[in-house]
């Protein structure tokens, strides 16, 4: 741990993360079989929002915490920033213009390849192709933006903490 009573990606395990993470698998998984509705797209929607941006902050921050000693890490506010801000723009992208959609749905068919593979390989069954994911572009899963807010804050709270907790002038990057 480090001096600033953090360690890199930690908050990963704020409850509202790991609430959001678990109701979208069960949305994902159950939920939208059993009442598909308009309601259980934006359920995913905001889910994913919320946590999105603190990954992308989580994997940035082990990178860093690899480069250098973790006493001398510190959580970074421009990189919240700039987490939260991409994930806004890359979801509004994917639901409003097709070129960005379509390359959502091969990129993510590709992330998701590797764990299909194993299962097959464990499971004796053929080795499946990489393929599109299915995705239904819908200008209103933008009323889920405001989750942005909610992540920042989450990210926010986290970051003020450490400076609370640590020496004056912590680096913010």
């Amino acid at each position: 741990m480090a001096e600033n009573g953090v360690v890199p990606g930690d908050a990963l395990l704020h409850p509202a993360l790991v609430l959001a993470i678990g109701l979208l698998i069960l949305n994902d998984q159950v939920l939208k079989q059993a009442w598909p509705s308009w309601w259980t797209g934006k359920i995913s929607d905001f889910c994913g929002l919320l946590f999105f941006p603190l990954v992308l902050q989580a994997l940035w921050e082990v990178l860093q915490g690899m480069r250098r000693p973790w006493r001398l890490w510190w959580p970074s506010l421009r990189t919240l920033r700039i987490a939260t801000l991409a994930t806004g723009a890359v979801f509004a992208a994917v639901q409003l213009w097709p070129p960005a959609s379509e390359g959502y749905r091969v990129i993510l068919g590709w992330l998701q390849w590797p764990f299909g593979l194993v299962a097959a390989l464990f499971g004796g069954a053929p080795v499946p192709v990489p393929h599109r994911v299915a995705l239904t572009p819908d200008p209103t899963d933008l009323i889920a933006l405001p989750a942005l807010v909610a992540a920042y804050l989450v990210g926010r709270t986290r970051i003020d903490s450490a400076q609370r907790h640590g020496a004056d002038g912590a680096p913010d990057a």
